[in-house]
């Protein structure tokens, strides 16, 4: 009763010794359990309102620093006011891209995401994406092919969210690729009844084991810096798994260091 009112109070360190078996000593474990579950979403969400501040500090330090180089002078230059105000509007476009990844994150918590399923050619779906993604990989000397499994039942599925989470996958097979490789992207049905699976595989660098069970976690990257540089917030992964998920499928990763990885998906036929 002790420790239960200091953690209405707030105290998330209480533990209760389990002494026995019995009923008291379930209800101990149980007590513990929700504690450290607790402290576990406490400190999450502490790490995600940091890695917000972070996320939104970079862009708005740089349009500050920005316009108040153009008041100095710099816009009386033709060519540094046009450079410069490319940088205004690159990082406002990230900005925007920012708070509207953390908007669909948080529809999903909420269970507010007002999906709108429907019969979904998932393989017509796949090339329509990967067509529009090809200018992309062959810039990069890649091959992008997709196989379906013939006879495939339509997806139940929101197109429109199920496009987002293939444009996320592919766009993260063609950006980590190594050049001259090959990206299959594979329909077919899934080993559990009623489902069906999609498959990005690629040939790229692949993800350090240490890293793997991390990746999809919010604002994670396995590479900080390089995904930083070329734009990602590392939600991406995130909100293409709160989509699935929202579907009633699954989304995970396979990969090795140097070996490639693949991202699936299962959505109910």
């Amino acid at each position: 009763t002790a420790a239960a009112g200091a953690v209405a109070r707030g105290d998330l360190e209480q533990r209760v010794p389990v002494d026995s078996r019995d009923e008291l000593g379930r209800l101990s474990r149980a007590f513990n359990d929700m504690t450290a579950r607790l402290r576990a979403a406490r400190q999450m969400q502490t790490d995600f309102v940091a890695n917000v501040s972070h996320e939104l500090r970079t862009p708005l330090t740089a349009i500050k620093g920005t316009v108040e180089t153009l008041r100095d002078g710099a816009v009386d230059d033709p060519e540094v006011r046009d450079r410069f105000l490319e940088t205004v509007e690159n990082e406002t476009d990230r900005l925007v891209r920012l708070v509207n990844d953390l908007l669909i994150l948080s529809r999903a918590d909420s269970d507010a995401l007002d999906l709108r399923p429907r019969h979904l050619d998932v393989p017509h779906l796949a090339r329509t994406i990967a067509a529009r993604l090809e200018p992309r990989a062959a810039a990069r000397g890649l091959v992008l092919a997709v196989e379906a499994e013939p006879g495939l039942p339509p997806a139940l599925a929101d197109a429109d969210r199920i496009e987002q989470v293939l444009v996320n996958l592919l766009d993260n097979a063609i950006k980590y690729s190594r050049d001259g490789g090959r990206i299959d992207v594979c329909v077919g049905r899934a080993d559990s009844a009623g489902d069906i699976s999609v498959r990005v595989r690629d040939e790229g660098i692949g993800i350090p084991a240490a890293d793997l069970p991390r990746i999809g976690e919010r604002f994670y990257r396995a590479d900080r810096a390089r995904s930083r540089a070329e734009g990602g917030s590392g939600l991406g992964l995130a909100i293409a798994r709160a989509l699935v998920e929202a579907h009633g499928g699954r989304l995970w990763l396979e990969s090795q260091e140097g070996g490639g990885t693949v991202a699936a998906f299962t959505l109910p036929a």
